[in-house]
């Protein structure tokens, strides 16, 4: 049976891998799309340690921007900055990378790590039978490649002038269900904890939809909502994606 705690470990060994993959794609994609070598920093630390920048060098050197790559599922259409971190980097890489926690066992099963270890450990404590194991063999997925698409990114500089406080919403748009609203577009910050925010959305929106009402709830399209805390959140369409943008980029950094 499936527990509560285990479906936890699960999420976090799933969100911390598409992290570290959703990095690499990207360092693969710069190579190959501008020939630009860019070497991430993977050293194990405290999380203030790389609130800054993910990237260390450009082609041998310090980057001139500060840059934080954050992933989502295949299927995301957020770029969420959570807390203060948006603070910290002047541009923000979205990543989409379709790792899910299967991908653990099937990766397992091509190193070998289940048949040669935990399976011969299980025979020869006798605690299964041969048929039993082999059966579960069968079973386990075999490995795939994940893929990963890069998004587009947020040049935080571009804003600037608009992010006066934590208060701060730039842009928004959304479908109004009955009586909630689907937000399906937005540049700003973003807390579910204070009413404030839902107050200042519905009367955004309300410049745009007449239907839209005092008393509507607030749901994101695809998840619903954030996790409970400050969030800079911009949607996949408002990010910049043309390959224009990211030579532009590139020369900045």
């Amino acid at each position: 049976m499936e527990t509560p705690r285990k479906r936890d470990l699960g999420q976090r060994w799933t969100d911390t891998i598409r992290g570290f993959l959703g990095e690499i794609a990207f360092t693969k994609w710069m190579q190959e799309r501008f020939g630009i070598a860019v070497r991430m920093d993977y050293k194990y630390g405290l999380l203030r340690e790389f609130l800054m920048s993910d990237i260390k060098s450009v082609n041998g050197r310090e980057p001139r921007l500060k840059v934080g790559i954050k992933t989502t599922k295949l299927e995301g259409i957020w770029l969420d900055v959570p807390g203060a971190q948006i603070k910290h980097s002047d541009v923000f890489v979205l990543v989409r990378v379709g790792v899910t926690s299967e991908h653990l066992i099937a990766f397992l099963k091509k190193i070998s790590a289940i048949r040669d270890k935990l399976m011969k450990e299980a025979l020869e404590r006798k605690l299964v039978r041969e048929e039993e194991l082999e059966e579960a063999w069968n079973v386990t997925p075999e490995f795939t490649p994940v893929p990963a698409y890069i998004v587009g990114f947020l040049n935080k500089l571009e804003y600037a002038d608009r992010l006066t406080s934590e208060y701060s919403i730039i842009d928004v748009d959304g479908k109004v269900k009955k009586v909630r609203v689907v937000i399906n577009k937005y540049v700003g910050f973003w807390n579910p904890e204070k009413e404030e925010y839902r107050v200042m959305v519905l009367n955004l929106l309300k410049s745009k939809d007449k239907n839209v009402k005092d008393d509507m709830k607030i749901e994101f399209e695809g998840i619903g909502n954030f996790s409970e805390t400050l969030h800079f959140i911009v949607n996949s369409g408002s990010l910049r994606r043309d390959k224009r943008d990211w030579e532009e980029l590139l020369r900045k950094l």
